[in-house]
């Protein structure tokens, strides 16, 4: 038998998995060496998260044999895959809401001596994790208060906590923007220099040669290929991961701009705070909203939304000035609609079917009296499943069976069937393939063709250029800057993310 443990920290060999009515694994091998990033690419569904939940313990193989550092492993459970040397951060964070930054890094093994906890010396060390990874995040912060881009680093520190040889990351990016996903490459190649195994799955295409060594790609469920990154294009991954050619990724079609259907006039929040915020959107538009994160996007989407309250400011819809107290439940009657972010703790009901979820927003439109009319409730159910091309066994499978991508298009299904005139997407794409995001942009530009008015977050570049009429900036809270999509730059962004405005100001002051 040859040396394992000298080549490769992990060996997957003719990896199988099972689940009821699904083969989620079908013979998948795969490998990684002491040092490098190993990008995992595939659509949605490809099983590249179940694959590695089998190496973190999470799943036990049905068949095939698992090797970490030469040693074929018998037991799977995540504390014996974690003595082993394996960390994971999964796309949808554990973090405990209700426990502060330094007891989550330090979850299952707090210092101290007993059931007596060194909470002084916890503190101290989470703190000198969290500053070699260049990131000011207060260990005495409550999980659950702290922005995603944080949340992410505090999982970071969680794995480092332990003596690591791989770490898996989920789409690791997928919430975070320019300067934080820079912070994050300097982790990982810090990682790398002192041996330490990367598994990085992402669906952001750009990434693979900023990160990456090698790349594997799946596809339902199978091995498909392993290239050195430097010897492969981005049009031959994309191919090899959807099985077809994508072409132009954000073709959008020729529309004309319509009135003014929203605007916001002034709007300050002292709890966001939110300062002075004026915008607007017309029908047929689809305005981007860029910034850093923590740059006040989406409080100012939730605003708009009257999820938060805000103090002053006059937001007109349709002509008509909305009134400060007006709730949620007006606000979809009146035609506005808000895709949140954050799929599974803000925008669906994970024990609940999918058609349930669907409909969950619009069950004014599909009752009469208090009575659900079914026949109704499954043309639109049936109508977005087609549309979105949600990959589900039926409409009455749990949300939370599904894979992350078609969870995500549940979401819009959801608030697409309210019907609304402005529809406010919150990082639409995130931890979706590159497939499906075509799907979505597609879909978004047909939204736009009919009239709608569409306002668009996105901490993707890319994104923001390619599918955006317009782009306003935000920096500490506020609109720093307009700018007209057809004509601007990845650098002219991120400079009004950062301090180009200022300067700006500056220079017509003098």
């Amino acid at each position: 038998m040859k040396n394992r443990e000298n080549e490769y920290l992990v060996e997957m060999r003719h990896i199988t998995k099972v689940f009821p009515g699904v083969k989620a694994l079908d013979d998948v091998s795969f490998d990684l060496k002491p040092g490098e990033v190993h990008i995992l690419m595939g659509e949605n569904g490809a099983g590249k998260s179940t694959l590695m939940k089998v190496l973190a313990g999470a799943y036990i193989p049905d068949n095939g044999e698992l090797y970490i550092s030469g040693e074929k492993i018998t037991k799977f459970d995540p504390v014996s895959l974690q003595e082993k040397g394996i960390g994971i951060i999964y796309q949808e964070f554990n973090l405990i809401p209700y426990l502060n930054v330094a007891e989550n890094i330090f979850i299952d093994h707090m210092p101290g001596k007993g059931l007596l906890i060194d909470r002084k010396g916890m503190h101290a060390k989470a703190q000198e994790l969290l500053s070699d990874m260049k990131m000011k995040v207060d260990t005495h912060a409550l999980a659950s208060t702290i922005p995603v881009a944080q949340q992410q680093m505090v999982e970071v520190a969680k794995a480092l906590t332990h003596d690591l040889k791989v770490l898996i990351m989920d789409e690791p990016t997928a919430a975070l923007s320019g300067v934080e996903i820079e912070q994050l490459f300097s982790i990982i190649h810090s990682l790398k220099e002192k041996g330490i195994g990367i598994i990085y799955i992402s669906h952001r295409m750009q990434e693979i040669p900023q990160i990456g060594d090698r790349v594997t790609i799946m596809r339902d469920g199978q091995y498909i290929a392993t290239e050195d990154v430097d010897k492969i294009s981005t049009d031959e991954i994309v191919s090899l991961m959807v099985g077809r050619k994508i072409g132009n990724l954000y073709q959008r079609s020729a529309h004309s701009r319509g009135d003014t259907i929203l605007k916001v006039e002034h709007l300050y929040s002292r709890k966001e705070k939110l300062e002075d915020i004026c915008m607007e959107v017309h029908r047929g538009e689809i305005v981007g909203l860029s910034g850093l994160v923590g740059a006040g996007r989406t409080e100012l989407a939730r605003a708009i939304f009257h999820v938060d309250p805000y103090e002053k400011g006059t937001i007109i819809l349709k002509d008509e000035e909305i009134r400060q107290k007006a709730t949620v439940e007006e606000l979809i009657e009146k035609g506005v609609s808000l895709i949140p972010e954050d799929r599974k703790h803000q925008g669906l009901s994970l024990i609940l079917s999918v058609s349930q979820n669907i409909v969950m927003a619009s069950l004014g439109r599909i009752s009469k009296k208090g009575w659900l009319n079914k026949q109704k409730e499954n043309e639109i159910v049936e109508q977005y499943i087609k549309e979105l091309n949600i990959s589900t066994p039926s409409s009455e499978q749990k949300a939370n069976n599904l894979s992350g991508g078609n969870q995500q298009k549940v979401v819009l299904a959801k608030w697409l069937s309210t019907r609304a005139d402005v529809i406010i997407f919150d990082e639409p794409t995130r931890g979706i393939d590159v497939g499906a995001k075509k799907e979505v942009y597609s879909f978004m530009d047909n939204l736009a063709k009919e009239g709608k008015a569409i306002i668009m977050i996105s901490s993707d570049m890319p994104e923001i250029i390619g599918m955006s009429d317009r782009i306003y900036v935000m920096r500490d809270r506020k609109i720093v800057k307009e700018l007209d999509a057809s004509d601007v730059t990845q650098e002219t962004i991120l400079s009004y993310a950062l301090e180009g405005a200022r300067t700006e100001e500056q220079d017509e002051k003098n």
